[in-house]
């Protein structure tokens, strides 16, 4: 054994692992940070809090809070709390994932507010303020998810069950349609409507109880990149194995990244260990790609540059194995994110360590950030050291604290969203994710991403359905029968995702997020 190296026992009493000299540096760097926390912290106090995750963006967008820019060119895995804009612009997109599985997604030249985000599970609220544009929203409203609400203009929209809304706020007071599920609209006190699959609400600009009801929904050519999203999330879905059914935010599509760019493995009184493919390079670093951001209220925070670089980075632990690599532990019992409980400072989330770190870390914010960004960018290429890690792939045993294991299995994939029964996208049969497409019937192209958002043109030869206008005092709906070519065209295209995940087990290998 070298002089710098001394034996250690790891947290479960296993004797035999090595830590190097420069883990117990880490370590007091870590103490050391926690003490500087409070010249890092954007206030005094934060608040006890709740975050959804900035989880795609394309293009330009941007985030604000009370006037106040955070990042002029947002990036994927961003934390946003409550009052928190996302605004896009002439080429932006941007998706926006909820913990209980919701999604909201903004077109080009779009911008909303998380106006009300507090609380977690069945007693969970959110509000979403959509303030112009177009935007989709899939809301779960499971019996975990609590209450969400869709705001526009004067109007607001709620859903009972799995929904798929569209809001166009490009001709205020804006329009309504339903994809799928059950939607209610209000406007104020004047008007009250509850609206099925396959219908759309347009609001009247001179008399606020008054409304045009279609049968059917006209097609807009952004409807195939929202169709083209979800195709991407029920791929990942379909690598999830059984590593998080019992763990918090089980819902949370971000647990569906990790399966999609990783293994997980149970390891013996370890409990659930994830490594990425990325991490079979020595010279991997959890800490190398990324960006700092200062929040309002909750001070510098990580924002990772991996594409699966949410939950590793809110909660648990990461810690380096011999002959492995890193490995990351969500916790004790689950992923609770460091911000439930306000933290102002959070730093990063390094374990003690199973073996000698093969390079020194610098996870740490720099005291000044980058002029007009709000972003302080991390992009270290560290030499990789000498020998050889093993490969991350699904069938590769391995060796971790001493132990053999292999990778878990993926469980049967959720249902996808089924797009081919609505037919709304483009005026286009689309098939299901995975079916072959019918004689004749190619999936519909997506649209041009032009500096303008395309204008909503039907095919020609769409169906329509019965459009007609009344107050919202006509209780009675004596609306024209639908044609038969509406039965293809209505609502009921989508098919609740189901629940993911399988088992998981708590170990000593985690703890919180934050020093």
């Amino acid at each position: 054994m070298s002089e710098n190296e001394r034996k250690v026992s790891n947290r479960n009493g296993m004797p035999g692992l090595r830590l190097n000299v420069s883990v117990l540096g880490f370590v007091a760097l870590a103490f050391a940070l926690q003490a500087l926390a409070p010249a890092l912290r954007a206030d005094d106090a934060a608040p006890a809090g709740r975050a959804v995750r900035l989880s795609n963006v394309d293009g330009q967008v941007q985030l604000s809070k009370s006037n106040q820019v955070l990042a002029d060119g947002a990036v994927a895995n961003t934390p946003l709390f409550e009052g928190t804009r996302v605004t896009t612009g002439d080429d932006g997109r941007a998706e926006i994932q909820f913990d209980d599985g919701s999604v909201a997604r903004l077109s080009p030249n779009s911008s909303l507010t998380l106006s009300v985000l507090r609380g977690s599970g069945a007693n969970g609220e959110a509000e979403i303020l959509l303030e112009g544009g177009l935007g989709y929203f899939e809301l779960q409203n499971g019996s975990q998810s609590g209450t969400m609400s869709i705001k526009f203009g004067d109007s607001v929209a709620t859903a009972s069950g799995f929904s798929v809304l569209r809001v166009n706020m490009d001709n205020p007071p804006g329009e309504l349609a339903v994809f799928s599920g059950n939607a209610h609209l209000e406007r104020g006190s004047a008007m009250s409507v509850d609206m099925h699959g396959g219908e759309t609400v347009t609001l009247s600009v001179n008399d606020d109880s008054r409304y045009t009801l279609n049968e059917t929904i006209e097609p807009d050519s952004w409807d195939s990149w929202n169709s083209d999203r979800d195709q991407v999330m029920t791929s990942q879905s379909a690598a999830r194995t059984g590593a998080t059914q019992n763990y918090a935010q089980g819902a949370n599509p971000a647990w569906n990244d990790l399966d999609a760019n990783g293994n997980w493995y149970n390891v013996p009184g370890q409990g659930q260990i994830w490594s990425p493919y990325d991490a079979s390079n020595p010279g991997w670093d959890p800490y190398g790609a990324g960006n700092w951001m200062n929040s309002p209220g909750y001070g510098y925070t990580w924002v990772s540059g991996y594409p699966w670089g949410y939950l590793p980075y809110q909660c648990g632990m990461w810690n380096w194995y011999d002959s492995f690599g890193w490995g990351w532990a969500p916790g004790m019992g689950g992923c609770n994110p460091w911000w439930y409980g306000g933290v102002g400072y959070y730093g990063p989330n390094i374990g003690r360590g199973y073996g000698g770190y093969r390079q020194p870390l610098r996870p740490h914010p720099p005291r000044t950030p980058v002029r007009g960004t709000g972003l302080i960018a991390v992009n270290r290429h560290l030499a990789a050291p000498s020998g050889l890690l093993p490969q991350r792939d699904k069938t590769s045993v391995v060796q971790i604290a001493g132990y053999t294991v292999q990778p878990m299995r993926p469980l049967s994939p959720r249902l996808a969203y089924d797009h081919s029964a609505s037919g709304f996208v483009n005026g286009t049969v689309v098939t299901r994710v995975g079916a072959a497409p019918a004689t004749g019937q190619g999936r519909a192209a997506g649209p041009t991403f032009s500096a303008s958002r395309p204008g909503s043109a039907v095919a020609p030869g769409a169906a329509r359905g019965s459009s007609y206008e009344r107050s919202a005092g006509n209780a009675s709906r004596s609306a024209p029968a639908p044609s038969a070519s509406h039965a293809s065209s209505g609502g009921g295209g989508f098919s609740a995702p189901a629940a993911g995940g399988g088992g998981g087990a708590a170990h000593a290998g985690g703890g919180g997020g934050h020093h």
